[in-house]
């Protein structure tokens, strides 16, 4: 009969390997430690068990704990490795070849990866082999597979990737764990996610606190002091940012929280961001959805979910924008991408092409390494290609966020030297690992009338070839938009709309428009549009059909509903109406409007009637989705 053996990496034994060590150990002192280490605090675990060890200086699973606090350590791998070799001296050659015995000497293979000693940790993972039974299957191809990623390690650190890395400073770092790091194409606004403490946090057993968002703007070229993004946070759950659109105006985030992980998006109006609305189900499912990203013209979503008939845990999926405006049905990305191991945080470069992505799988040198792959005509993959050590190591590596500038990008690392304490955010300038280059466009709508944006689409052709580049839209409250286009050709562009008179013009890009660190942007001359004059309307007919709103103001959420309405008397009571939500809360809207720009002037007054400070530009269609259906 087959025997599967599963092993665990972190496990702590409370019992002691034999009677003989158990001899006068303080059990109290000895429990209170594992506890501590259960609960992720590693530094006040570690002092206990060494205390315990000072009175039996060879006790196996005293040592072995140690390792184990000292390897999940913050660059303390070598440590650990002190504690293990020990543990392994006094251990038995007959109780290799048991579950204690096999994690001992995983626990030393891995700790050799961590300080790159790949070598070493072949040597440990060739006695594992050694001893253990032919019918451990599944422990033999996890052991050989372990091999095989040191022998990764090997080969990437023969050719490594010349690397400069910049902390970027105090006034974004924080002693806690600060990681997930956001850019606008501009550079000048970062969103990223902490697990410092604020008032909207609550304190978790490790002594770090619930993620929140944060925003830091660059002025002068300095960071500002990071703030609380405090319109799209809750007190009762993880918020993590996880992708922002290449125009700034939709947040993507990850909630967790009794429902589970799920994937939400948050609209900014140009002046506040909106509560966040959970995405539809076909991506959401009552499965994990941990991470997102939204191609430049926003229609392609990407994201991960370890829903059922994927290739093995979490894998990456994408969704399409179907011509309603909703998301078609999700598919997987296939083997070229995902693989019988975690792929995690895809995130889309701003060619709108080259997909990054951390995977446990393919030719990686240890956990998550990060790769790239590009995107064919046909919307198959090519072979993903490791990013190349030290961007990667024998840890864990996600989360890369490239820019438009060819060979910069931002990530969260804990590995470097002026770190902050725990995980810290930083800008990386690295060797270029492919050939396109890239424009960043920027231009401006005007119009003699009160156009409502929302309704023209920016159409854009690579001259001589009739396949959609892709199709933009401007910013509903200013006619602005933004274009990340390939340098190098010429681009036929399409300025149309229903009730519009279509413009077209050419734009050349040469290479000297490359997308660089200190030209930045090209700005185009203004469009102005016009629209078709409408034809009188005939009055001797009356349309019985009922008019559709687009957008209100949301200027309250709360949890019950409110018999008198003191803070907001003045406001027009015919104009108020209030949707009760699947969610338990009551959302108080304001207005009826077609346009975006109607809706956001009203905005105003509704802030300097209530007082209120961050009331919000809401589409309707999210609160008929949100609402309890009677």
């Amino acid at each position: 009969m087959t025997r599967i053996f599963v092993f665990s990496l972190v496990l702590i034994f409370t019992s002691v390997i034999n009677s003989q060590n158990s001899n006068n150990i303080n059990e109290k002192l000895y429990n209170e430690a594992v506890s501590l280490y259960e609960r992720g605090d590693n530094v006040k675990a570690i002092s206990l068990f060494k205390r315990v060890l000072n009175d039996q200086p060879d006790n196996i699973n005293v040592l072995y704990n140690i390792g184990h606090c000292y390897l999940t350590t913050n660059n303390r791998s070598d440590s650990a490795s002190i504690y293990f070799n020990q543990a392994i001296e006094h251990l038995a050659e007959n109780d290799y070849n048991t579950e204690f015995g096999i994690d001992l000497f995983m626990s030393m293979a891995s700790a050799n990866q961590l300080q790159y000693k790949f070598e070493d940790a072949i040597v440990n993972y060739n006695q594992i082999l050694g001893f253990i039974d032919n019918d451990y299957i599944e422990l033999k191809e996890a052991v050989n597979r372990q091999i095989e990623i040191c022998n990764n390690g090997i080969l990437l650190m023969k050719t490594p990737v010349h690397l400069e890395v910049h902390n970027l400073g105090n006034q974004v770092n924080s002693k806690y764990d600060d990681h997930s790091p956001l850019i606008n194409v501009d550079e000048n606004m970062l969103l990223f996610t902490s697990k410092r403490i604020s008032s909207y946090s609550q304190i978790m057993d490790d002594g770090q606190f619930s993620e929140k968002v944060y925003v830091s703007k660059l002025k002068e070229g300095r960071w500002e002091k990071s703030e609380i993004l405090s319109s799209v946070v809750k007190r009762n759950s993880h918020e993590s940012a996880v992708c922002i659109s290449a125009d700034g105006t939709e947040l993507y985030m990850l909630i967790s929280n009794i429902e589970g992980q799920n994937l939400y998006v948050s609209n900014y109006d140009g002046e506040t961001w909106s509560e966040p609305f959970k995405l539809p189900s076909g991506i959401n499912s009552i499965y994990n959805e941990t991470h997102a990203s939204i191609n430049p013209d926003k229609s392609i979503l990407f994201f991960t979910s370890d829903r059922k008939g994927g290739f093995g845990g979490l894998d990456i999926y994408m969704a399409r924008k179907l011509p309603n405006g909703e998301w078609g049905t999700p598919r997987n990305l296939g083997k070229h991408i995902n693989t019988q191991y975690d792929e995690e945080t895809p995130m889309i470069h701003p060619n709108g092409k080259t997909l990054y992505f951390s995977s446990k799988g393919h030719n990686t040198m240890g956990n998550f390494d990060i790769f790239y792959s590009a995107m064919n005509a046909d919307s198959s993959w090519t072979q993903p290609m490791n990013m190349g050590y030290p961007i990667n190591t024998p840890d864990d590596d996600f989360f890369f966020v490239p820019t438009a500038s060819p060979n910069k990008a931002y990530m969260a690392s804990s590995r470097f030297e002026d770190n902050q304490g725990r995980s810290d955010l930083y800008l990386i300038e690295y060797e270029e690992p492919y050939e396109n280059k890239l424009a960043v466009i920027k231009g401006k709508l005007r119009s003699s009338e009160n156009t409502a944006w929302e309704n023209i689409s920016i159409l854009v052709k690579e001259q001589g070839n009739d396949e959609l580049v892709g199709e933009y839209k401007p910013n509903h409250a200013n006619g602005n938009y933004l274009l990340i286009l390939e340098a190098d050709k010429k681009y036929d562009l399409q300025y149309q709309g229903n009730g519009f008179t279509p413009i077209s013009s050419q734009l050349d890009i040469s290479k000297e428009m490359t997308y660089h660190k200190n030209a930045k942007t090209i700005t185009l001359d203004d469009v102005w549009v016009k629209e078709i004059e409408k034809p009188a309307q005939d009055t001797t007919q009356i349309s019985e059909k009922k008019e559709e709103y687009k957008y209100t103001i949301q200027f309250l959420t709360i949890d019950q509903f409110l018999v008198t309405h003191k803070e907001f008397a003045t406001l027009d009571p015919t104009q108020i109406m209030v949707y009760k939500c699947a969610d338990g809360q009551y959302r108080y809207v304001f207005g009826q409007f077609n346009s975006f720009k109607e809706a956001l002037k009203m905005k105003q007054e509704v802030i300097k009637v209530t007082g209120y400070s961050d009331p919000f530009v809401r589409y309707f269609w999210q609160l008929e989705k949100m609402k309890v259906q009677e």
